[in-house]
């Protein structure tokens, strides 16, 4: 009895840290991404971003410009979530007040109104080919805005052929934990989506680090509570 208990345990614990031993993206990672910037003069003219940012192309010519791009910043949970969703809530007239609901990203403000983007479905990995060329299940991505609950950015394959729904993620190496990644991600809002944002292009760009999910204290104290069972046992059958 003893013996299987702490095979139990040191198995929860090494369940946990596999996922970061491995070569290829796990399927548990965090994308915690840089907080971005749009590089504009003191004249008022824009030039560029770093780090990373979305665009709407609000004028509809096809393309994304730095006057169209807004900054990124980390939500409460420091990124995306490989395999879950992450549902934002509370978007609402006006600049951002704290009250928002977002995990994914911080509230941003577009057109004078505060919004964040969600995926609705867990983020899956499609392919890996371990050397750094990843591909992800953006189908169920959307964005939250001035009130409106779903903006869906899942692509519109149907007017849009090249739409796959699926985002680009490239890494310096094997996209294992530690890292460096840029994703890339462009699609329509499908043409008769109830948000009014039907036929707009958006991308999204991030720029950051592969890491680990951090494991829920619980989960320590789990393994450390069978280990202690353990001894506890074994101090019995000595006695």
């Amino acid at each position: 009895m003893t013996k299987k208990l702490m095979l139990a345990s040191f198995g929860v614990l090494a369940s946990f840290q596999m996922s970061s031993s491995q070569a290829a993206l796990s399927s548990s990672a965090l994308l915690a991404f840089d907080t971005g910037s749009v590089i504009c003069s003191s004249s008022g003219g824009c030039t560029g971003t770093t780090g990373s940012y979305f665009a709407v192309d609000t004028d509809q010519d096809g393309l994304f410009t730095p006057y169209e791009s807004i900054a990124m910043s980390p939500g409460s949970d420091g990124g995306l979530l490989v395999g879950q969703a992450q549902i934002a809530g509370n978007s609402h007239s006006g600049y951002p007040d704290g009250t928002e609901i977002a995990p994914f990203d911080a509230a941003w403000t577009f057109l004078g109104n505060t919004g964040m983007h969600q995926s609705s479905t867990p983020t899956y990995i499609v392919s890996d080919d371990g050397l750094g060329n990843v591909q992800l299940d953006f189908s169920g991505w959307g964005a939250v805005w001035n009130g409106i609950s779903a903006i869906n950015l899942g692509g519109d394959s149907v007017n849009y052929a090249s739409e796959t729904g699926l985002a680009t993620l490239t890494c310096v190496s094997d996209c294992s934990q530690g890292d460096r990644f840029t994703l890339d991600y462009a699609a329509h809002v499908p043409l008769n989506d109830p948000s009014n944002f039907g036929g707009i292009y958006w991308k999204i760009h991030l720029e950051g680090t592969v890491s680990a999910v951090p494991v829920p204290a619980a989960i320590w104290l789990f393994g450390s509570g069978l280990l202690g069972l353990a001894g506890f046992a074994r101090a019995r059958k000595l006695g």
